[in-house]
Order: C-alpha cells, then structure tokens, then sequence
C-alpha cells in the first residue's frame, strides 16, 4: 500500500485541463484534472497488462465544495478509494452495457414514454412495425452506421403498410416523399430510445447513430382539404350521427379524439367558443366559433346537461378509436370524393378555408392548437398569398411622392 503521507501536494496539480497522475502500488494510479471553469475531477485506472489500462472517475475534487467522502473527495480520501477499487467492477459493467440489446433498450424507453409523453400507442406501433422486427435482436454496439443506414433506407424502399393487411407500392412522388417520412419517423423514434439508454448509463454513447441522418426535404406536402363543393356533398351523404361529427369538426378544426371527448359543458356560448380539454399536446384550448358554428352548437347542446356527451354515435354511445375510420371512408364514395380522405383532412380544411376567406396564420394556429406557426406556414402557408396582397395594399408603407405613369416599350430586335 502507498505511503499516503509522501504523495504529490495538492498545490502542484493542474489546472489547464490536463491530466497529473500520482503512481501508487500494484500498478494504480491517481489522476486529478481540472479546467479553469469547474472543480477538478478524481481519476483511478489499474493496469491490467500489455498497454492497457481500465479507468474511471471517482469523484469531484474539494475544491470549491467541502469534502463529503461521497461525491466530493480530499486528496487523502481519493487516495483510499484508488487503493481499494475493483477494475473488475467497471470491466462487469461495461460487459452489461454492452450486451444490451435494442428490444431491452426500447421496451425501457416505452416504459418512459408512457409516463412523461404524448401517442404511446403510436409510439409503440412504430417500434413494434420498423425497428424491432429488423434490428431488435442486435446490441447497441453493434448499431454499425452502415447497417442504419440500409435499414432506413429499406423501410422508404418498403410498401406502404394498409389497414387490414394490405399493403401499396410507392409509385407517385409523393408516396415515395411519405415513406420516407415514414422512414425518417422511425430512426427518430430510434435515436430518443438509445439516446436515453446513454443518459440512464445502461449503454455506452454517443453511439453510431448519430451520424446517420435522415432523408432531406420530404415533409414538404401540401396538405390535402376538401373544396366547398365537396364539402357540401360529403355532408349530405352522411348518416345523421355522422354528420354532426363531421360539421364539429369543419367547424372547430379540432382532431377526431378532442372531439369525441366533449361535453355539452364544453360549449361555451357566452364567450362564444368550445374548450378543448383534451389535447395532443396536453395544453387546453378555446376554439371560437362563427355565427353559423354558434347556430349549430346551440342546436347540439339544446336541453342536455353539462356532463352529458357532446357528440354520440347513432346509438347514443361515445365514438371511440377508429369508428369514423369506415364512415368516412364510404361517404367519400358516396361523394364523389377520389381520393378518398381521411378525418384527419376536414382539419386541414378548416386550416386551408380560413385562410382563404382571409384569416390570419396567427388565427389559424392558435385555432388549431399550434404554439407557433411554423406548422400552419409549411402545411398552410401558400394559401395565405391572397390574404398578404391585401394586407400589403392597406398597410404597406406610403412615402408621400406621385410616380408619373410610365410605358414600358419593347426592346427592338437587332438584325
């Protein structure tokens, strides 16, 4: 054992971000390092032969905190934990962070995800469709950037997958855009896991992962909306239950799950809105309404208690997941709506007629839910071109001065 009274003084150790070790016996070392900005950090490593040594940190310096023998160690103290630490510790360690396997390090995450976020399910549908059938199997080590990067790019290179098992070759533009913004999803999705594994210290980063990128420039759809004309001829081949769901929501803009969670108590006539309690993001809202969506929500609401449901399927029951998936499907048809869309698309044409009836973004997102309007200019922005031309011809800067007319002429060819 060392002679702990004969060691290197505390007052001739670094401060410039190097590294000074300290021999002691049985080839162990005592290293300290400090930067100028922070309080120096205790290091151990052992020999363990050849050139290799293992090392890790033991704890932080007493030099701005009083040592606790804990966290915070004195030289002497530091000194002792170097003389009696297991390097057979950190080697089982890291043998265990490295057989970590992404179906262990993704069944973690889930766990936490449902806890702290938002769309487990879907979350979860993600993980369960393009990664684990592919890369479940593998250790986090063995992530190489190469296997991604064929692994995101085969899922773009993969049909879409259908409800009911059937599944469709990407053949136009923008279905082989949408698989890659399927593809793009899912190594997002990927990267959070492994990224939280690192943070937990179950497996070792930053990893290979994070250099591989996802596919540039493909969430640049328009967003599909329906015309007034079709808007007309879808509500009047709905089922009457249907209808009213249908009408809420080109009314509000709010998404098929706010809506099936409302009550008669939501509608709020004195201020002229609905609250939408439930939310993606998790953050209440009020939609204002129209005179006409006023007119209609009066009609809903008429005669029922606050608690009572809002809007009920045929039967008097709540709507609940996918039963607006079929309804919608066959009133398209019945419509004369090719493609057919999906719910989700009435809100983007509550979106895309705002504005062309001369909203604002800034309506429009907050409307919708959005903290921002990045979301509504990309899905939004172009329809908003007739709204900014009149805007810029009542509050565009006058200079005071009268332009004489001036005919342009044309250019004479030359021979």
């Amino acid at each position: 054992m060392a002679d702990l009274s004969t060691q290197t003084s505390r007052r001739r150790l670094p401060r410039d971000g190097t590294k000074r070790w300290t021999r002691l016996a049985n080839g162990r070392g005592l290293g300290y390092r400090r930067s100028c900005a922070a309080a120096g950090t205790w290091y151990v490593r052992v020999y363990v032969g050849g050139s290799a040594y293992r090392m890790t940190s033991i704890g932080t310096a007493d030099d701005e905190a009083t040592a606790d023998g804990r966290d915070v160690l004195s030289y002497r103290q530091a000194l002792e934990v170097a003389i009696q630490w297991d390097p057979e510790e950190l080697a089982v360690a890291q043998r265990k962070r490295k057989a970590l396997t992404v179906r262990a390090i993704v069944a973690r995450y889930l766990e936490w995800y449902e806890a702290h976020r938002k769309a487990y399910v879907e979350v979860c549908n993600l993980f369960d469709v393009h990664v684990l059938p592919d890369l479940g199997d593998l250790r986090a080590d063995q992530l190489t950037p190469d296997r991604l990067r064929r692994w995101h790019q085969g899922i773009a290179a993969k049909p879409a997958r259908l409800r009911g098992g059937q599944t469709r070759e990407a053949r136009t533009e923008d279905q082989k855009r949408a698989r890659k913004v399927t593809a793009n999803h899912a190594l997002t999705a990927l990267k959070a896991a492994l990224n939280r594994a690192v943070e937990d210290g179950v497996v070792q980063g930053p990893g290979a992962w994070s250099i591989v990128k996802p596919f540039r420039g493909v969430d640049t759809a328009r967003a599909r909306y329906l015309e007034p004309e079709e808007v007309e001829r879808l509500l009047n081949v709905c089922p009457p239950a249907f209808r009213e769901l249908v009408t809420a929501a080109l009314h509000t803009g709010a998404r098929y799950g706010e809506l099936a969670a409302l009550t008669a108590g939501d509608y709020r006539p004195e201020a002229g809105s609905v609250h939408i309690g439930k939310t993606k993001t998790g953050a209440p809202r009020h939609v204002f309404l129209s005179e006409e969506a006023l007119a209609f929500f009066d009609r809903l609401t008429a005669g029922r208690s606050a608690s009572e449901p809002l809007l009920v399927r045929q039967d008097g029951s709540r709507w609940g997941r996918n039963h607006q998936y079929r309804l919608m499907i066959e009133a398209c048809g019945a419509a004369g709506i090719e493609p057919a869309v999906g719910f989700h698309q009435l809100r983007h044409t509550y979106a895309s007629l705002y504005l062309m009836n001369g909203g604002s973004l800034v309506g429009v997102a907050k409307q919708l839910g959005h903290t921002t309007t990045r979301m509504v200019e990309k899905h939004y922005g172009h329809l908003a071109d007739s709204w900014r031309a009149d805007e810029a011809q009542r509050h565009a800067p006058r200079l005071g001065r009268e332009e004489r007319k001036v005919r342009r002429m044309r250019a004479k060819a030359t021979g």
